[in-house]
């Protein structure tokens, strides 16, 4: 499908000589705006696939005014402009484009900026006809005959939540005639777990009087516009409606999704999806709620025409009210452990992406388990009876990587002993997994992009082309878009593995997750029956942990080793950054935590008068497998004469 692209340019040689380049290749031009303005009336009458937007522009708006707008309604677009300062790009970044390109750019340029473009888009087309077919699915087994109203609107939450990342979801239905507002909220406490939050709720929450939430609720105006709001956009609302005010506040808010349906002459229903993250919203959500408005309405003119919606619809009656639903593991997603607000967000993410062909695309932190995450997507994605391929790019020299990727025959270069067969070959019909990609050399990732693109390979030495069915899944800790500034990743490249961004929060953004997994690790590293004392727990959870769930890992286990009781009351390593490496003992010396470690064993030893396995063996004392215990010794220089020195 060809995109239609409309061209928002003041100077009309250079939005000319575009539309010229276009349209050679096979684009089609719906128009050239210079302003803002002009471009919002060319876009009411023939809304484009795809913006070229220059920043600068005449009027008083700029073009990243111009970008918010079409971010809200949904239309993609890619920046030129003659300034790339620092200020120019962040504020730009805000908006999320499809791409950036710099005056003065080369024809070529755009050409393949619109290419990645068309990539995506063709993407997000297919993804948004999978998201709409999901949610309709769920839509379509909820009961409405005899079901009371509240239970009704909560299965409409549990649909929408297979595939809608949000922690709150504010269902509001006004009467046009009345000026009426009956609201509802459900805040989300696990998969397809939800709490109704109404007006006594909110009372608590907020610490507002109910004469004054009634009094919130009843000025309430519902938009009239399917939107998305975060940033500036979200700040501008909060100011403006003073119930978005309140749920931002009470429910630490970040960004906002609202679709207003019309059901008929006199209501007006606005569905309202709240997260606690910004950037989760992608644009082609809009398209999605939108299609869906039909069976949404059926769904409200059933409970008005049988007269199921009550009259204080925001004032749930409290014995009719369904208990607050703790959190608990999905089982789904026993691998990963956790149940906080940001890891639900992954889970659902991983569920909306894993049955798909989309190429994905996971950031975070060092230690976060981003691993965990591409094992995650691969078992959901259908594609398990196959293999999940590993690559460490970091570890691959650039002149190897196509060796290694790719593949060689027999004799095709000097120690090209035996034939080898590449990852992408090894991983076809699953999954292929690029890890640390923002290590990638930038001769490497040309030749990535080649097979990306073609989606074939073909092996050193070898004419033979190879058909590739391999799913993509790139992960990486820096931040790939100051790589691209910085010229040491490929703006093309990044735009191919951005399809579908799964950011993996870090463990001081779920705090709540580590009383979890210090369980899981207490019972990997021990059959006893330890745990930490509250105040030791505490301190691990205000802990800002900067090597993440691999830094607990280490730190659960030495804590296990260096422990004399199963009540682990005593901080064994500091919680700082400055000393987080350090232990001071009794004399003032200072240890390093290996060295602590080592200490602890030894003692052991020399308990056990050197035994290490069997009955009142050291590995028993230690509570750890022999072979492990042999491994440690090893690593920590431990020699005999010192087990059988005297003290």
């Amino acid at each position: 499908m060809n995109l239609e692209i409309l061209i928002v340019e003041d100077e009309f040689i250079v939005a000319n000589d575009l539309s010229k380049t276009l349209q050679k290749k096979g684009y089609w031009v719906t128009g050239t705006a210079p302003s803002v303005e002009m471009a919002m009336i060319s876009i009411e009458k023939k809304r484009p696939n795809i913006v070229l937007l220059d920043i600068r522009l005449r009027g008083k708006l700029s073009g990243i005014d111009l970008a918010k707008k079409l971010q809200k309604i949904g239309i993609p677009f890619i920046y030129l402009s003659a300034n790339s300062n620092k200020t120019i790009l962040d504020e730009a970044k805000k908006t999320k484009p499809y791409g950036f390109l710099v005056k003065p750019f080369r024809p070529k340029d755009v050409l393949v900026a619109l290419e990645i473009a068309a990539y995506h888009h063709k993407h997000s087309y297919d993804y948004q006809h999978e998201l709409q077919s999901k949610i309709e699915k769920e839509l379509s087994l909820i009961t409405l005959n005899g079901t009371r109203w509240e239970d009704v609107f909560l299965d409409v939450a549990k649909a929408f939540q297979v595939t809608i990342p949000f922690d709150y979801l504010q269902i509001a239905l006004r009467s046009v005639n009345t000026k009426e507002n009956k609201i509802l909220g459900f805040y989300r406490t696990g998969h397809k777990e939800f709490q109704i939050i109404g007006i006594n709720e909110l009372k608590n929450i907020s610490n507002l009087t109910k004469n004054d939430l009634e009094k919130v609720f009843k000025e309430h105006e519902s938009s009239h516009t399917t939107a998305i709001y975060e940033n500036e956009l979200l700040e501008d609302l909060v100011v403006k409606n003073s119930l978005v005010k309140l749920i931002v506040d009470s429910f630490h808010v970040q960004s906002l999704s609202e679709i207003p349906i019309v059901v008929d002459t006199d209501h007006l229903l606005t569905l309202s999806f709240y997260n606690k993250k910004e950037k989760v919203f992608a644009s082609e959500l809009l398209w999605v709620l939108t299609n869906l408005s039909n069976r949404l309405r059926t769904i409200v003119l059933h409970l008005t025409e049988f007269k199921l919606i009550e009259e204080n619809f925001q004032a749930v009656v409290p014995e009719k009210r369904k208990p607050i639903l703790k959190k608990k593991q999905s089982v789904e997603f026993n691998e990963i452990i956790g149940k906080s607000s940001a890891l639900l967000n992954v889970f659902e993410a991983i569920k909306n992406v894993a049955p798909m062909r989309t190429s994905v695309l996971v950031m975070g932190e060092s230690g976060t388990g981003k691993e965990l995450i591409a094992k995650s997507i691969h078992k959901h994605s259908g594609r398990d009876h196959h293999p999940l391929v590993t690559v460490n790019c970091a570890a691959i020299p650039s002149d190897l990587i196509e060796s290694i990727l790719f593949g060689h025959e027999k004799g095709s270069f000097t120690g090209a002993t035996e034939k080898r067969i590449g990852k992408f070959e090894q991983a076809n019909g699953g999954t292929l997994f690029l890890d640390e990609i923002g290590e990638m050399s930038l001769a490497s990732q040309v030749k990535l992009l080649r097979v990306l693109q073609e989606k074939e390979i073909e092996k050193i030495g070898s004419n033979v082309t190879i058909p590739l069915d391999v799913r993509i899944i790139a992960a990486t800790n820096r931040n790939l878009e100051e790589e691209v500034e910085a010229g040491r990743f490929r703006l093309d490249l990044y735009y191919r593995l951005h399809v579908f961004p799964i950011n993996i929060p870090s463990l001081k953004e779920r705090p709540e997750d580590i009383p979890l997994l210090v369980d899981f690790f207490i019972s990997k590293f021990t059959s006893k029956q330890m745990r930490f004392s509250s105040q030791v727990l505490k301190k691990m959870m205000n802990y800002q942990w900067p090597g993440n769930i691999r830094e607990l890992e280490n730190y659960i286990e030495r804590s296990i080793l260096m422990s004399p009781h199963e009540i682990i009351d005593d901080l064994y390593a500091p919680l700082t950054k400055k000393t987080a490496n350090f232990n001071v003992i009794e004399g003032g010396q200072t240890l390093s935590l290996e060295e602590m470690e080592r200490e602890f064993i030894l003692k052991t030893l020399k308990s056990s008068h050197g035994k290490i396995s069997g009955k009142g063996g050291a590995a028993e004392l230690l509570n750890l497998p022999t072979s492990t215990l042999n491994s440690k010794i090893k690593k920590l220089g431990i020699r005999k004469k010192e087990i059988f020195s005297e003290e």
